[in-house]
């Protein structure tokens, strides 16, 4: 059985990223490039440690009232996403490269 259906037969998630969840994707993204291309190693942890805490902490974002809420499941997917892509940034431990 393919991992993306339910064992009842319906169709996958297709729920997808708000306009505001898209962007805040595209900025993780940017700050691991940039550190990336800066070869500045704190940034990069730095960075993958941020788009981690917001993959996979339980509520982060404070919502309306100071209530804090739960991201919708397709941002956490694209996080999650984002923080497999991430593992293979590394910088080269020799200033050579």
């Amino acid at each position: 059985m393919h991992l993306v259906h339910s064992p009842g037969g319906t169709a996958p998630c297709t729920q997808t990223l708000t306009a505001a969840e898209a962007a805040r994707v595209q900025r993780h993204r940017d700050q691991l490039m940039n550190a990336l291309r800066a070869r500045d190693r704190v940034a990069l942890l730095s960075a993958k440690q941020q788009v981690l805490e917001a993959a996979f902490s339980p509520c982060e974002a404070t919502g309306v009232a100071g209530v804090a809420t739960a991201p919708s499941p397709a941002l956490r997917r694209a996080l999650r996403d984002l923080t497999w892509r991430m593992a293979a940034l590394l910088l080269p431990r020799s200033p050579r490269y």
